[in-house]
């Protein structure tokens, strides 16, 4: 029995690596250099260059490596009629990598299982550019291709055939296998962006984003719907920002999160995103968001310009100085825990921000050092001066006084100065109303201090004229005569 049972195991692994030899020949002889190529030249038309594509006689396990691919910007039929065979013109490339790394595992497709262990871009750059008119470098690939008169009336059958069913969404049952992937996307990866509209340029840099541990089974949904995300990257602006939020940047991020894929109760495609977003280092400035704050009209008639250090730039360096929990789900975006420590102040803020309508919606909590105390004390002493100077008590009361005074509201139990905000909009056109403290109107402050000292001083100088009245009367009361 057990010699029966070593003999049908033994035809059955030798029946596995005749499979697997077999679609490793198929690969060697269908995969190579020229064929992917010209097959790709074709599909995108773009003059493609491959150095060289690693397949050997175990590649079904042990994967396909495609090295050094460049691929120029669209090109027309006797444009890569001439190209054949000359490297694609440095400021002509549209994409470029050096290698994609493809693993995917034979045998489990006998189980009706998709398993991939990897497929990675390494080392990619991509030049994306948009015309002054506004189109993009690769509006060609989003445009359907011209049909034939056959095709056309082959997808005229196919439409009048979705027409009579409607067309359902894309469920986790429309998934024929259960899915299992390593891991999926880019390492160490460069972006260029130009406008041509705006005339500005963006780079995204050392960019490493990566969907792994992917695991979906239409069978064990509840267990088995989940991905993680890893993200890092740095972006900055390459000369003038002309448009959106911020004037400079330069920004790292380090992104950690889970990702599931389908909902559980609808079982549709309607992914739901946990991350924990933070940022290493950073220098940004004309951050609108902190021109709000600072232009606050109640801060304003208040402190005068005490905030415009805010306008400029802002940096910090350290792992645990800005960082926030992001949730997403149907183009709504949760913010919380969110931290930013600069140097001269530090800000806590939650919140939402709606993908599609581009609607902002925070609270803000903002405090300064207390290093910052003294010029919020010296801008409130210039809106001091000029109160007095409009109320004609310049002459009667101490600035210094009333300034210590009106800076009390603002300060918390450390002595620092604090203020919340909540803040509405959009990213790029924000507003902020100061929430904490109430503060009232800094002319009433000055006539209550002030108020007070004239008060004292008419005292002092009702019971000065009593004495000197007194004096008066008994100096002329010594020279009168009674007899």
């Amino acid at each position: 029995m057990i010699k029966k049972f070593l003999k049908i195991l033994g035809g059955f692994v030798a029946f596995i690596l005749l499979l697997i030899v077999v679609a490793s020949v198929a690969i060697i002889f269908i995969v190579n250099k020229e064929l992917v190529q010209d097959q790709m030249t074709k599909a995108l038309n773009r003059h493609v260059q491959i150095q060289d594509i690693n397949v050997g006689i175990f590649s079904v396990v042990s994967g396909i490596e495609v090295k050094k691919v460049t691929i120029s910007n669209f090109k027309t039929e006797k444009q890569l009629e001439a190209l054949k065979g000359k490297p694609v013109p440095t400021g002509d490339v549209f994409v470029s990598m050096e290698s994609l790394r493809l693993k995917l595992k034979f045998l489990p497709l006998l189980k009706k299982q998709f398993q991939l262990k990897e497929a990675v871009l390494y080392a990619p750059v991509i030049n994306v550019a948009r015309s002054k008119g506004g189109a993009f470098n690769f509006d060609d690939l989003t445009r359907p291709k011209k049909l034939t008169k056959e095709e056309q009336e082959e997808l005229a059958k196919e439409k009048a055939e979705e027409a009579k069913e409607p067309k359902k969404p894309f469920t986790a049952d429309d998934i024929p296998v259960a899915i299992n992937i390593g891991e999926v996307g880019v390492k160490n990866g460069t972006v260029n962006y130009y406008d041509g509209k705006l005339d500005q340029r963006i780079q995204i840099y050392k960019l490493t984003a990566l969907v792994y541990n992917i695991t979906i089974d239409p069978k064990e949904l509840e267990k088995k719907d989940n991905a993680k995300v890893t993200v890092y990257m740095g972006i900055r602006n390459v000369g003038p920002v002309k448009s959106g939020s911020v004037d400079t940047f330069d920004i790292t991020l380090d992104i950690d999160g889970n990702v599931k894929p389908f909902d559980l109760k609808t079982r549709k495609l309607d992914p739901e995103v946990s991350l924990h977003a933070g940022s290493p280092e950073g220098v940004v400035s004309g951050l609108q968001i902190f021109n709000a704050i600072a232009g606050n009209n109640v801060l304003g008639k208040y402190l005068g310009d005490a905030l415009g250090f805010l306008k400029g730039k802002q940096s910090w360096k350290g792992s645990k100085l800005a960082y926030v929990d992001v949730w997403y789900k149907a183009g709504l975006a949760k913010l919380s825990n969110g931290n930013l420590k600069l140097k001269e102040c530090r800000l806590l803020f939650d919140g939402s921000f709606n993908t599609n309508s581009k609607a902002l919606g925070a609270n803000l909590e903002l405090e300064l050092t207390k290093e910052r105390n003294s010029a919020v004390k010296v801008g409130l002493r210039r809106q001091i001066e000029s109160g007095l100077k409009r109320l004609g008590a310049k002459k009667y009361v101490n600035p210094e006084k009333i300034a210590e005074t009106a800076l009390k509201p603002l300060l918390n139990k450390n002595g620092m100065i604090y203020m919340k905000f909540r803040v509405a909009g959009t990213a790029s056109k924000p507003t902020a109303d100061l929430t904490h403290p109430k503060l009232g109107s800094l002319d009433d402050i000055i006539k209550q201090v002030a108020g007070d000292v004239l008060l004292e001083a008419g005292k002092e100088a009702g019971k000065k004229a009593i004495e000197d009245g007194g004096k008066q009367l008994l100096k002329k009361a010594g020279k009168i005569k009674l007899w």
